[in-house]
C-alpha cells in the first residue's frame, strides 16, 4: 500500500519561498561589495575580482546536473537540507578568509550549495502542486527569487558600507532557512509510472498531469530550447550584478549618498528585483492567458529596453527605469522556464531535469562575466557595454516573434501549452 500523499502547509510554502530567495542572488549577494573588495585587493584585477560573484555559477554548472539526479535517488528533501548547509557555512566563509585564492575555493564550494537549493526547491514545487496551483506557486518562486534580489544586494549594499567582509554574514540567513525546512518539510510519494501511462490511456482528455506524462523517458531534445533560452536570458540578467556597481561607481548623478556608491548600486539592484517579484506574484493569471513564446517575448524585450537604456543612462530616473524592465525581463522568464519544463517532464526526472535548469541557468552566469570583457574592450565603456548587450537581447525578441508566429500553425491548446488545465474554447 502506498503512503498517502505529503499535504504542503503555509509553513512549507514559506520554506521553499526562503529557500527559491537563495536561487538567483545567492552567488551575487556580495556584488555590492565588489568595488571595495577590488580595493583591499589591488593586484586583482576587476575581472577577477567578479570571480567572486560569478565561481558559484561555474560549481553549479558542473554539478547541477549531478545533485538532481542524487535527489531524484536519495530524496529531495536530504539534499535540500545539506545544501542549505553548505550554503550557510561556504557562503560566509568570505568573512574570515584573508586571501583572494581562498575566498574563491569559498565561493566554488558555496556554488555547489546553491546547484543543490536549485533543483530540489523547483522540482519539490512541481511535485507538492498541480495545474494552476502549480502555475501560481512558480510565480510565487520567481517573486522570492526577486524578493531575493531586494533582501540580498541591499543587505549587501549596507553590510559592505561597514566592510566588504560584513557582506559576506548574509549568508548567516541559511540557518533559519535549514531549521525550517527539516520542520515543515516531507518528501514527496514517488510516482507509479506503470499506473500512470494506464491511466492517461484511459482518459481522452487531457489534464496537467498527463502533459507531463507526454514523454515516457527524459526529454533531452524538447528541453534544449528552454535550456537555451534560460543561458542566453541569464547572460543578460546577470550584467547587473557583475558589471552594474562599475557603471554606478562612474556615474556622478549616483552619489547622492555621498561616496557609498555601493549602497547605491545595491538600493537600485534592489528595485529590481522588487520588480521581478510583482510580475512573479501576477504570473499565474499571465500564464493562463498568453502563450509561453508570448511571455518570453515579452521578457527578452523588457531585457532589450532596460540594457540599452543603462547604455544612455546619465541620471539616475533613466537608471530606476532601466532596472525595473530588466527586473520585468527576469520576472517573466524564470516561472516560464520552469513551467515548460513541469510541462514536458515526467515526475520521476524531475531532479535531473532542474539538474539541467541549474546548469543553464549558471552557465549563463558564469558566462556573462566572461562575455563582457572583450565587449568592454571593444566598446571601452560600461555604458557602451550595457547598450550592445541590449541590443542582442532585442535580436532574441525578435526571433522568438518569428517562432511565435510559426507556432500558431500548430494545434496544440494554449492551456496544454503552459501546463495549465483545459477549458473549453469559444
Amino acid at each position: 500500500m502506498n503512503p498517502a500523499p505529503f499535504k504542503p502547509s503555509k509553513w512549507t510554502l514559506l520554506f521553499l519561498m526562503l529557500s527559491a530567495m537563495m536561487i538567483l542572488m545567492g552567488g551575487a549577494a556580495v556584488a555590492p561589495a565588489l568595488p571595495l573588495i577590488s580595493q583591499a585587493f589591488p593586484d586583482a584585477s576587476d575581472a577577477a575580482i567578479s570571480l567572486i560573484v560569478t565561481l558559484p555559477a561555474l560549481a553549479i554548472a558542473i554539478t547541477g546536473i549531478f545533485l538532481g539526479m542524487l535527489s531524484d535517488r536519495i530524496g529531495k528533501i536530504k539534499v535540500l537540507a545539506a545544501s542549505v548547509a553548505v550554503f550557510t557555512i561556504a557562503g560566509s566563509s568570505g568573512f574570515y578568509l584573508n586571501s583572494i585564492p581562498a575566498i574563491f575555493v569559498g565561493r566554488f564550494i558555496l556554488g555547489i550549495g546553491i546547484a543543490g537549493i536549485i533543483c530540489t526547491t523547483s522540482s519539490l514545487i512541481v511535485s507538492y502542486y498541480d495545474g494552476i496551483t502549480r502555475a501560481r506557486v512558480l510565480g510565487y518562486q520567481a517573486a522570492a527569487m526577486g524578493l531575493g534580489v531586494v533582501i540580498l544586494e541591499v543587505a549587501g549594499g549596507l553590510l559592505a558600507g561597514i566592510s566588504w567582509r560584513a557582506a559576506f554574514l548574509i549568508y548567516l540567513l541559511g540557518v533559519v532557512i535549514f531549521a525550517g525546512i527539516l520542520v515543515t518539510m516531507k518528501e514527496p510519494v514517488r510516482p507509479n509510472v506503470g499506473k500512470r501511462r494506464e491511466a492517461s490511456g484511459e482518459s481522452g482528455a487531457a489534464s496537467d498531469e498527463s502533459v507531463g506524462a507526454l514523454y515516457e523517458t527524459f526529454p533531452a531534445t524538447p528541453l534544449l530550447m528552454a535550456y537555451i533560452t534560460l543561458f542566453m536570458g541569464n547572460l543578460l540578467f546577470f550584467l547587473m550584478p557583475t558589471k552594474f556597481p562599475y557603471l554606478i561607481a562612474h556615474m556622478d548623478a549616483a552619489r547622492i549618498m555621498g561616496e557609498n556608491t555601493a549602497l547605491t548600486a545595491g538600493i537600485f539592484l534592489g528595485i529590481s528585483g522588487c520588480a521581478s517579484a510583482l510580475l512573479g506574484i501576477f504570473y499565474g493569471r499571465i500564464a493562463w492567458r498568453f502563450h509561453r513564446y508570448t511571455i518570453l517575448t515579452i521578457s527578452l524585450l523588457g531585457f532589450g529596453t532596460g540594457l540599452c537604456c543603462l547604455g544612455f543612462a546619465t541620471s539616475l530616473v533613466t537608471v530606476a527605469f532601466a532596472v525595473i524592465m530588466i527586473g520585468v525581463g527576469e520576472g517573466l522568464l524564470m516561472p516560464t522556464i520552469l513551467t515548460w519544463i513541469a510541462a514536458i517532464t515526467p515526475q520521476q526526472f524531475l531532479g535531473r531535469a532542474m539538474g539541467g535548469f541549474s546548469v543553464s541557468l549558471n552557465i549563463g552566469q558564469f558566462a556573462s562575466a566572461l562575455a563582457a570583457v572583450p565587449v568592454i574592450a571593444l566598446v571601452a565603456t560600461y555604458s557602451n557595454m550595457f547598450l550592445a548587450f541590449g541590443c542582442v537581447a532585442l535580436v532574441l525578441a525578435v526571433l522568438y516573434v518569428v517562432v511565435l508566429i510559426k507556432e500558431k500553425y500548430y494545434t496544440v491548446p494554449l492551456a496544454a501549452q503552459n501546463d495549465l488545465p483545459l477549458v473549453s474554447q469559444k
